[in-house]
């Protein structure tokens, strides 16, 4: 036989393992015989890809060895591009990026568009990881016209066929998670008929599944359901899926039936537990366990899981970083340098209007650094005194709060001025301190609303008082309205009490209440820093993140986010001193 015949045959044995190590065998031996690198470098290959740890790597060595001893850069790009391959299954990312980018350098330098295209579809992977899911849909997009334009000239070692699939597969995933539901239609399409036309059911099962996860995120849970459940039966390899039963878990989840989606999350942990490895995209399985297990009272399980997300959270930590550094400065930004100088070679008699444009960028960085700069100190400062800042409780035996004299009302009940302003802008009521209770008249106090009786004042006043001591502020349906009832008297009333003796409007009152609240957790509950901006609002009854992140800049001068992160870094130096 020919290599291309084993090549063949080794394609057409998917789910006969002996019929196919048999093929693998046979290839690697008369590469051998004939004293062939090039074969035998894809036979290795063929024998790494259906292998398991640590076999697969050992094979992976082997061609890599095959490579560098031809001192041929196609086979070194080859070589180095499997054993990429291989440490990407393993989820050993840093070490599989490292050699798809040697492998992209040799293509690039030996003009192979194969492995160029190649090593680009496995960087996309590489982006899917870190969640740049847009910048990997583009990147997939040209794999996919490249491959499919080849993708019947499929020669030793090149298997235009499989990546033509395998880009189709990839940008299905990816659209599914950007929303591009009409795009996969078509896809999906084009998909079917060309497996059916081509004889290659054994991928079948895996655009069944990628059916299915499109449904999931249509929220088509049955529909999901439906066809990762067919994509499970019909697959015929030694892989474990966990794709399909982690979408089999989230969508049983989503219709209510936690009972059911637990089996499939068991199932995932399971497999963590074997291989001590798990994609990031899998990340929630854990979190959704951990939520069962609260909710059934099972704390043994409950802190068993917590423990290995956290296990889980340092490794996807260390490679988000070594990732997200490396695909920028050695591939990204080495794109945009070639770029640059296909521009410059272009616009040779344009030089002033480019040196025009590097100084303004410069400029632009230059103010854009500085403003950072200016607003990391801003903040740092205001973080500082928010920190320093001591509660003051007050006492009626001790002090009293007296309301700002207003010096104007306007026709709009909502809306009132001080003659006065203070160190802050409706910085309210200030305070008497005991010399000057003496002069304190209770009716000249409850009296400093025109129209409206000081038994009143004092009524509502009271109330408010109790309102704040039981946190009434942080239900998020808490109106003025609702409120006036409560209290028995009429919003008018209600808003012009607020105005005069709190020195704010309803709204801004009851914001700064639950901005303290939360200020004063934050500075001394560990637990909610870790707690994003989203669930901060929620449990201080905003209606959305970005409401809360406003108002607590309005009030506090620093953004929440920031101020969790300086809050988190005071935190870990005092530790270490």
């Amino acid at each position: 036989m020919t290599y291309e015949q084993i090549e063949k045959k080794i394609d057409a044995a998917h789910g006969n393992d002996v019929e196919l190590w048999k093929m693998i065998r046979i290839y690697i031996e008369k590469a051998k015989y004939d004293q062939n690198p090039e074969a035998l470098v894809f036979a290795y290959r063929y024998a790494s890809n259906f292998s398991k740890f640590p076999e697969n790597l050992k094979y992976a060595d082997s061609a890599l060895v095959i490579g560098k001893s031809s001192n041929d850069k196609r086979l070194l790009a080859n070589a180095y591009l499997n054993r990429g391959i291989v440490f990407m299954s393993e989820v050993k990312y840093e070490k599989a990026l490292a050699d798809i980018l040697i492998s992209h350098d040799y293509a690039e330098e030996i003009e192979n568009d194969y492995i160029l295209y190649k090593s680009k579809y496995f960087i996309s992977q590489n982006k899917v990881y870190l969640g740049l899911y847009e910048d990997a849909n583009k990147e997939l997009r040209e794999c996919l016209v490249f491959f499919k334009k080849n993708k019947n000239n499929s020669t030793l070692g090149k298997d235009y066929q499989m990546y033509y699939l395998y880009s189709l597969m990839s940008l299905i995933d990816t659209n599914s998670r950007l929303g591009y539901h009409q795009d996969n239609k078509v896809l999906l399409d084009e998909a079917f008929d060309y497996i059916q036309h081509n004889r290659l059911e054994h991928f079948f099962p895996y655009f069944i599944s990628s059916q299915g996860t499109d449904a999931f995120y249509r929220k088509d849970y049955n529909t999901a359901i439906k066809k990762l459940t067919q994509a499970l039966r019909l697959y015929k390899d030694q892989w474990d899926h966990i794709t399909e039963i982690f979408y089999l878990g989230k969508s049983y989840w989503n219709l209510g039936k936690p009972h059911i989606a637990v089996k499939y999350f068991e199932t995932i942990d399971k497999e963590y537990n074997k291989s001590n490895n798990l994609e990031p995209q899998f990340r929630e399985a854990y979190e959704l366990l951990i939520k069962y297990n609260d909710s059934v009272k099972n704390r043994d399980l409950q802190l068993e899981y917590i423990n290995k997300l956290m296990q889980l959270d340092k490794s996807y930590e260390k490679n988000y970083k070594y990732l997200s550094s490396t695909l920028h400065k050695q591939y990204d930004t080495k794109k945009l340098i070639e770029e640059k100088e296909k521009i410059e070679s272009s616009l040779k008699t344009r030089d002033t209007i480019i040196y025009i444009l590097f100084a303004g960028i410069l400029v632009i960085v230059g103010l854009s650094l500085y403003r950072i700069y200016h607003i990391q100190i801003t903040y740092r400062k205001r973080f500082n005194e928010l920190i320093s800042e001591k509660n003051i409780e007050q006492s009626p035996s001790s002090s009293i709060i007296l309301p700002e004299a207003p010096s104007s009302v306007s026709e709009d009940t909502t809306e009132y001025t001080t003659a006065t302003p203070q160190k802050e802008k409706n910085s309210g009521p200030h305070l008497i301190n005991e010399q000057q209770l003496e002069n304190f008249s209770p009716l000249s106090y409850y009296s400093k609303i025109p129209g409206i009786n000081p038994q009143v004042v004092e009524n509502v006043l009271t109330q408010l008082e109790e309102f704040e001591a039981d946190f009434g502020f942080l239900d998020n349906q808490v109106s003025q309205k609702q409120l006036s009832e409560m209290f028995g008297t009429n919003s008018t009333y209600l808003s012009r009490i607020i105005n005069a003796y709190k020195g704010k409007k309803f709204s801004t009152y009851i914001n700064d209440l639950r901005l303290d609240y939360i200020l004063h957790l934050l500075k001394t509950d560990w637990t909610y820093l870790k707690k994003d901006v989203k669930e901060l609002s929620q449990i201080t009854g905003f209606n959305s993140a970005e409401n809360f992140s406003d108002n607590f800049q309005r009030k506090f001068k620093i953004k929440p986010s920031y101020f969790i992160k300086l809050m988190k870094e005071k935190i870990e130096s005092s530790e270490t001193a």
